[in-house]
């Protein structure tokens, strides 16, 4: 049984297919007006959700104890909370899953992090300037990026932290080796710099990305931060989660999932990739490059 047009995402161990299907999917249902008073029950719960840290049943339990006094009942509050909780842990993770799938997805050469100078920006203007320069620099000069905001953990200080491609004779300024004192590792350390982000915000780290073992680290040390903070994932414009590939039955390891759900089919490391009939190569960054892409 061949797959034809499946949606392909890499899980960190394993090539995903996800079965092409014609059934139209679901609409959502229109949402219903509710009242001033009950959109302020969900902007606090809301914003209670995104302030509380810890496991879930912690976060659950503080998030109940802040928004109990809202209602006037435990069984109303129990209820209330219980579908809101639930449906933002839902799109919570929804976000995870996507910059996982998007960051396995595509090929990438740098892990860079951006931080400001005080006598060069604040806070607001750095994230307003770097985010405006990085979009110009997908946009002119073919550059792609996945990232996320991260506190620093001496002085509060913001960075932004990137998975990038960046395509050769597209790097503004000069990357330069520095040394440096590390005051989180307090020891001295080297690190390669550019002297344009240098420049314009105060400090950049470029670390060369290899091999899907460092892509990993940089997802894995992403998704740290942005589940302790809840930033948003910050995309170039134009990616996709999943690839698309006609799918081999002898490239078919297993099937996965339920009827309920859905069936997926793990593949073999090495699958052929096929492009509206046209055999593409063994999946590989540069083969999936050229492959179609689909959300």
């Amino acid at each position: 049984m061949n797959l034809l047009a499946a949606k392909i995402y890499y899980d960190g161990g394993h090539y995903i297919a996800i079965p092409h299907t014609e059934r139209r999917r679901k609409r959502r249902n229109e949402k219903m007006p509710i009242s001033a008073e009950e959109k302020k029950k969900v902007e606090i719960i809301e914003e209670q959700f995104n302030k509380v840290k810890g496991k879930r049943s912690t976060r659950k339990a503080k998030v109940l104890q802040e928004c109990s006094p809202l209602f006037e009942n435990q069984e109303d509050a129990d209820e209330f909370v219980e579908k809101h909780f639930n449906r933002l842990s839902r799109n919570r993770w929804e976000r995870y899953k996507r910059m996982i799938r998007r960051g396995y997805n595509y090929g990438w050469n740098f892990f860079c992090t951006f931080t400001y100078n005080s006598e060069k920006h604040t806070e607001e203007s750095f994230r307003t300037s770097l985010m405006n320069t990085l979009y110009h620099l997908s946009s002119r000069r073919g550059w792609r990026y996945i990232g996320a905001w991260e506190r620093g953990e001496l002085g509060e200080r913001m960075h932004f932290h990137a998975l990038a491609y960046i395509p050769e004779n597209s790097m503004p300024g000069i990357l330069e080796e520095h040394e440096d004192y590390s005051t989180k590792r307090r020891r001295r350390e080297k690190s390669i710099q550019n002297s344009y982000f240098n420049e314009r915000f105060g400090r950049s780290d470029f670390s060369a990305i290899t091999n899907k073992l460092q892509v990993a680290d940089s997802i894995k040390y992403m998704l740290k931060y942005i589940t302790k903070n809840d930033e948003k994932v910050v995309y170039s414009r134009g990616m996709k989660t999943y690839f698309v590939s006609d799918v081999l039955d002898e490239d078919i390891l297993c099937q996965m999932g339920d009827e309920d759900h859905g069936f997926k089919y793990i593949l073999a490391d090495d699958f052929t990739c096929i492009s509206e009939g046209e055999i593409m190569g063994k999946v590989s960054y540069e083969v999936i490059e050229k492959m179609p892409k689909s959300n």
